[in-house]
């Protein structure tokens, strides 16, 4: 039998795609598999960076999102270096408008669980 103790409760966090607890030190969560912050066994006094706003990356969107702007801030900047070269064409305007829309409808665990996930130049939030 194993005899390992239970984690204490300063030893859980939540998960920030789902809510759902787990430990620290997990790299993803068990239930719905978002990639969790690394660095979280930090001490207490240290502070996270904060999840990204499903509003704010919606406002840029529809009011940026022609040059890319919320890709940058979404992180995959990738996405936003060819919203700037494709600009003149109107493509990435049209893009944005429903990527926009799309943001704001969303539920803020469901936006942060895709925001997590856009890691890298060319990460997908679909």
């Amino acid at each position: 039998m194993d005899q390992t103790p239970a984690p204490t409760p300063s030893q859980m966090t939540f998960c920030h795609g789902c809510s759902k607890p787990l430990h620290i030190s997990a790299v993803a969560c068990p239930q719905c598999g978002a990639p969790q912050r690394q660095g979280r066994a930090s001490p207490p006094n240290t502070q996270l960076p904060p999840e990204k706003s499903k509003v704010t990356a919606g406002i840029l969107a529809l009011l940026l999102g022609g040059i890319g702007i919320h890709k940058f801030y979404t992180g995959a900047w990738g996405w936003g270096i060819v919203y700037i070269v494709l600009c003149l064409t109107y493509i990435p305007a049209l893009v944005a408008l429903v990527e926009g829309i799309r943001y704001l409808t969303l539920k803020q665990p469901e936006f942060a669980q895709k925001a997590a996930r856009m890691d890298g130049p060319f990460a997908f939030l679909w």
